[in-house]
């Protein structure tokens, strides 16, 4: 099992400085956030980022995208699909993550649901001439906010590159994320790795006895387990809590 960074935990720090954080916790992989340091459409300078990683003895696998597989009316899409995946691409990655929806705006009706299902068909399509796998983020408030509605989702689009990353929910209990990720396991790429309770961020040595219940159903050779935002959003935390993580995997 590998480890890595999703680069947005770090949103004020460049791409040298993440690189050189990633780095000296001995982590394996970077996921380029596509809002900030790898924006979207900016195939040129993924291209330079990725020879900066590779540089370093990094991969960046996946690329955290922020293209939605629905927009409400008024919503301003930000560029045509290909842009990203060839963004995606120059990257070095083979997954691209995306939204069935966005935190808060979705409406939950079934004309949404359907709009999106054929919408992520034909991303799927474009992204499978690039040899890209397609990975939703299981976000609150999205149409992939419940697990039953996940499976329900990929099962509609029907497509064997639509997968979907995982990460607990903070707002379910321990049981509901146990049987989510059993459930979701067949779909599942990578995960996202960080301890919330009650919506206090804490250390993620506070979630050991959680976080081994999940490693012990989601352990894969093939699998990468991302750090996402220190409890306390401090550089300084990231190699205590690789190192927290890679106890988990390790089973110390």
């Amino acid at each position: 099992m590998k480890t890595g960074l999703v680069s947005v935990s770090f949103r004020d720090l460049s791409v040298k400085e993440i690189i050189k954080l990633a780095k000296e916790s001995s982590l394996d992989y970077i996921e380029w956030g596509g809002d900030k340091h790898v924006k979207m459409g900016k195939v040129r300078f993924a291209n330079k980022v990725r020879k900066m990683t590779e540089r370093a003895g990094l991969k960046c696998d996946t690329y955290g995208s922020y293209f939605g597989s629905v927009y409400h009316k008024g919503e301003h899409i930000p560029l045509s699909f290909r842009r990203v995946l060839k963004t995606a691409r120059a990257l070095g990655a083979k997954k691209v993550r995306i939204w069935a929806g966005w935190p808060g705006c979705t409406d939950n009706t079934e004309e949404e649901f359907n709009k999106a299902v054929l919408r992520t068909r034909a991303m799927c399509a474009e992204a499978k001439k690039f040899g890209i796998t397609l990975a939703l983020e299981c976000h609150k408030d999205t149409i992939t906010d419940d697990y039953h509605d996940t499976i329900r989702f990929i099962k509609s689009v029907g497509c064997d590159n639509l997968k979907t990353y995982w990460q607990i929910n903070p707002q379910k209990s321990h049981e509901y994320n146990v049987e989510a990720a059993k459930a979701l396991l067949p779909y599942m790429t990578d995960v996202h790795v960080f301890y919330w309770k009650n919506g206090e961020k804490l250390p993620l040595s506070e979630g050991a006895d959680e976080w081994r219940d999940y490693i012990d159903i989601l352990k894969s050779e093939d699998r990468i387990f991302f750090l996402e935002f220190m409890h306390d959003g401090k550089p300084s935390s990231l190699p205590e809590t690789a190192d927290t993580l890679r106890s988990f995997l390790e089973n110390k």
